[in-house]
């Protein structure tokens, strides 16, 4: 197969160029640009024949569409009982702070003394142990609220601010003895100082939740 040669030539700007309608039109001019276009136009027939032809339609993707039965009956068995209210909807707090229900849980250090402290004569039940913790470290931290000191807990040591007297005139209603009472006092009041912190997970404040004070 011989290579072709093009030469390049000047364009004529106002030459007005010819339409080629079929194939035949190369065939009928024996002009040696109309052989070389002749010799272009077979050498790209057969390369259309090489190249498999792709197909531009591309399938369509298949969507799932789930399966459903009408069911007759629904609105009979479902009736619309639904009624618009006047008003927001509120939701109740699930606890009180200083109400029944009880956050703490005792661990180790306090079951160790409570068992010490009821070792002649249980004298202290471990839910009303619960209870009195429980109670003493929410009136500490309302104590702290009032004075505004909330430190958080990675930060400097929380002060105790709930003194003894406060603490029987607010937690009077327990009917617990005085001796009995002063000695859970102490015991809570020694292990807060030990801790540096709110024994109660609940109000050990996070830094990132302290606003920022100039």
């Amino acid at each position: 197969m011989s290579r072709l040669s093009f030469r390049p030539r000047p364009l004529d700007i106002h030459k007005k160029l010819p339409i080629v309608k079929s194939v035949k039109d190369f065939e009928d001019d024996d002009t040696p640009t109309t052989t070389r276009n002749s010799q272009i136009l077979r050498f790209a027939a057969e390369a259309d024949i090489e190249v498999p032809q792709v197909s531009s339609k591309k399938s369509a993707a298949e969507i799932p569409t789930p399966q459903f039965v009408v069911v007759d009956t629904y609105e009979r068995d479902y009736s619309r009982t639904f009624g618009q209210p006047t008003s927001y909807l509120r939701a109740r707090g699930a606890r009180a702070e200083i109400g029944e229900f009880i956050e703490y849980d005792l661990d180790n250090e306090d079951e160790d003394w409570l068992q010490e402290f009821n070792r002649e004569r249980k004298i202290l039940p471990a839910e009303k142990f619960e209870t009195i913790l429980f109670k003493l470290e929410v009136l500490d931290h309302k104590a702290r609220e009032r004075a505004g000191i909330i430190t958080p807990t990675l930060g400097p040591p929380v002060p105790v601010l709930l003194t003894f007297d406060a603490a029987v005139e607010a937690l009077q209603s327990l009917s617990i003895k005085y001796g009995v009472f002063q000695s859970i006092y102490n015991y809570w009041k020694e292990k807060r100082e030990r801790w540096q912190k709110p024994v109660l997970r609940r109000l050990q404040v996070s830094r990132i939740f302290v606003p920022l004070r100039s």
